[in-house]
């Protein structure tokens, strides 16, 4: 009862709050940064086409992106996850039903640009201690965590979006420095979609997903598809020797009656001896 509350009430509840609030998060997003999409903070709405956008606004500083909401899939998979892990209700703990990422130029103002952004979606959002959280992966740049090597460093935020006659919605803003960004989606994003995909459906749930990803998605769904045949002819083959079972069987009941024959006439025989 509780896991169908959970995963097929609470999730699409907030996935369908989600997207009512889509529209005012970009908005409140680009008021934080001053740019109302113009030079200052460029406006991308779909990222494959921002180097297009950027032509427009040669003398940009930040870029930023608002993503389709999260799918009802992903999320039930990571609210599934979050039971187990943690406690009931696991939709509880879904910080990024809304996600955006800001993109700081690389350059020797690029360290001024990263703590500009924070310090205004911090007064725009009012993080603080139980009203969202920041995760400076910046400041921990090279340090290793026991054996595991750090991600390619940048700054993580979870923020809490308040829309009048909404409930509160959790949203997570990335800050990426421009250069790393462009290292870590050609070198390691790949590798890591991949890694935490359930299914090859999933690796297309996030809405933004990489023109590598979907040469990765087709080769596996051309694997699949080989797959199936195999298990097609596997299953023909099973019928086949199904069938080969059914005629050993009948046979072996045609040997079984001859046998009860031959028994009877020696038994017959047996008898016309003794007289």
């Amino acid at each position: 009862m509780k896991k169908h509350v959970d995963e097929e009430v609470l999730v699409p509840l907030i996935v369908g709050v989600a997207s009512e609030v889509l529209q005012d998060f970009k908005e409140q997003l680009g008021k934080a940064l001053n740019g109302d999409c113009g030079d200052d903070a460029v406006c991308v709405d779909d990222k494959e086409n921002v180097q297009t956008a950027l032509k427009e606004h040669q003398n940009w500083q930040r870029w930023f992106t608002v993503a389709k909401v999260k799918g009802a899939v992903r999320m039930k998979a990571k609210t599934k996850k979050y039971s187990k892990d943690k406690s009931w209700p696991g939709s509880e703990y879904l910080g990024d039903c809304l996600r955006a990422m800001i993109v700081c130029r690389g350059g020797k103002e690029s360290g001024d640009t990263i703590y500009q952004t924070w310090l205004q979606l911090e007064k725009a959002f009012g993080i603080k201690k139980g009203n969202g959280r920041l995760k400076n992966n910046f400041a921990t740049a090279g340090i290793l965590e026991g054996d595991k090597h750090q991600k390619p460093p940048d700054m993580l935020m979870n923020v809490i979006l308040n829309v009048e006659g909404c409930m509160a919605m959790p949203a997570e803003i990335q800050v990426h420095h421009e250069n790393i960004l462009d290292l870590k989606e050609s070198k390691t994003h790949l590798l890591y979609e991949i890694y935490r995909a359930e299914s090859i459906n999933s690796l297309q749930d996030s809405g933004q997903t990489s023109n590598d990803t979907k040469i990765i998605k087709k080769i596996l769904e051309e694997k699949v598809k080989v797959m199936e045949e195999k298990d097609k002819v596997l299953e023909e083959n099973a019928k086949v020797i199904e069938e080969n079972a059914k005629v050993i069987e009948e046979n072996a009941k045609v040997m079984e009656e001859k046998d009860k024959v031959i028994e009877e006439n020696a038994k017959v025989m047996e008898e016309n001896s003794k007289v």
